[in-house]
């Protein structure tokens, strides 16, 4: 059983506690009592640094109030939700971790004079950046880089002069690297090298606030 699954039934839990009186014995409702008792050993599962807590309080559930379940539910409600922005942080480090890495691989190329596979390591790193901060799924292994800070650009979203500077010093040179056949220069490596170390600077621990709006129009160009 997966986070999801157990909000899931915390939102179902809640849902079905509402028309009970706070103040009535949990065990006049006994499919209630069912409910929370399952309710609860399965976070025991998912929760694991939470297990004492449930483990105790499924040893209470006959002297439950309705109010006492409730509580449980909003208890287990908040334990949740910081679950999600732990895990949610942790891949956002880890989606940032790879494009330093392709940062590390362009320093590498760029000692090595290099300057093609340079960008090339530069325009993955940015890639990478944008499909972590607007969300868009890992899976899709090619995105349009340039159509997407269109749009963050026009939209004058957070940090949209950093992503512009990227989009002219790393993206419009890869392109014409892998389309064209184009030798960049030492000086163009530099300032591209220099466009994608503000941006991850920039946006290391901030989070970006795409409209509903913003966040279709992306999708829909990928």
């Amino acid at each position: 059983m997966d986070l999801e699954k157990l909000e899931r039934m915390t939102e179902l839990a809640q849902k079905n506690l509402e028309p009970h009186f706070k103040w009535d014995i949990l065990g006049k409702f006994p499919s209630r009592k069912i409910e929370i008792a399952n309710l609860m050993m399965t976070a025991t599962t998912v929760l694991t640094d939470h297990t004492f807590y449930f483990i105790a309080a499924i040893a209470g559930i006959n002297d439950f109030l309705v109010r006492d379940a409730q509580e449980i539910v909003r208890y287990l409600q908040v334990i949740i939700e910081l679950e999600k922005q732990s895990k949610k942080k942790i891949s956002e480090m880890k989606i940032f971790e790879s494009a330093e890495e392709k940062m590390k691989q362009a320093s590498v190329s760029f000692r090595e004079e290099d300057y093609s596979s340079t960008f090339n390591s530069l325009n993955t790193a940015l890639e990478l950046v944008l499909k972590d901060k607007c969300r868009i799924p890992t899976t899709i292994t090619e995105i349009n880089t340039s159509n997407v800070i269109d749009l963050l650009v026009k939209h004058k979203v957070e940090s949209y002069s950093y992503f512009a500077e990227a989009r002219k010093r790393v993206t419009e040179i890869a392109n014409r690297v892998k389309h064209q056949g184009y030798v960049p220069s030492k000086t163009e490596a530099i300032l591209g090298i220099k466009a994608m170390e503000e941006l991850i600077s920039k946006l290391r621990d901030k989070e970006i606030k795409l409209t509903d709006e913003i966040r279709n129009k992306i999708y829909q160009g990928l």
